[in-house]
């Protein structure tokens, strides 16, 4: 049963990782081109980047009007044992990148469906396909690499401010209880003085009524 199950995962993700090419026209260098074109998981900038770059292998290449990318002694020895013009486009349609290649390997012969070449043009395409995703999968792990670079160093700074934060709290800490040390002195010096300010109260009242007396006693005497 496992042996049927790997060989059947296997066969599937074979075909999952074969890309969707098809065959239509386009408009290169002003004129309608017959071709194939597929879908890449890349956004233009990095497929035209990369595009170029496989192309070099198989001859000159060349900028376009409109963003054609053009290549007219292509050789590719699988498709065909003379050179050949190639012309291509990559564009955003619908929010996914298209490339569409045009190969022309005689007057009105282009491939496409159908074509005795069409194989082999569509594994060399498919070729280019696996260095791409190969190239993304890259650009995304160094995303990520980049992200928690970036994740890093936000933490760092936070570490940073809460570490400051955290010492000016230590010394304003120690400063309202400085303030209060202070303040629970003061009161216990007003307390001292308010029992202070008791006694000299009691011992004026004392005193008054003592004076009273020997008042009202010297006035005694003078009546007497």
């Amino acid at each position: 049963m496992s042996k049927y199950f790997f060989l059947a995962v296997f066969v599937f993700g074979a075909f999952v990782s074969q890309a969707q090419i098809f065959s239509g026209m386009t408009e290169i260098e002003r004129s309608k081109k017959e071709g194939f074109y597929t879908y890449l998981g890349s956004e233009e900038k990095y497929a035209i980047e990369s595009w170029k770059n496989y192309l070099k292998k198989f001859g000159r290449v060349e900028n376009g009007k409109g963003g054609a990318i053009n290549s007219f002694d292509t050789r590719i020895s699988s498709i065909s044992k003379n050179s050949f013009p190639l012309l291509s486009k990559i564009s955003e349609e619908n929010n996914k990148t298209k490339l569409f290649v045009s190969i022309a390997l005689g007057p009105d012969d282009y491939i496409q469906t159908g074509h005795a070449q069409f194989k082999e043009a569509t594994a060399w395409l498919e070729d280019f396909i696996q260095i791409l995703n190969l190239e993304e999968a890259v650009r995304k792990e160094e995303q990520k690499l980049a992200n928690l670079t970036s994740q890093k160093i936000k933490n760092t700074k936070s570490a940073e401010r809460l570490l400051r934060e955290l010492e000016a709290n230590k010394k304003q800490t120690e400063l309202l209880t400085k303030k209060l040390e202070e303040a629970k002195l003061e009161k216990e010096k007003l307390l001292a003085n308010q029992e202070q300010n008791k006694l000299d109260q009691k011992a004026t009242e004392d005193a008054l009524i003592l004076q009273n007396q020997a008042l009202e006693s010297a006035k005694k005497k003078i009546k007497d």
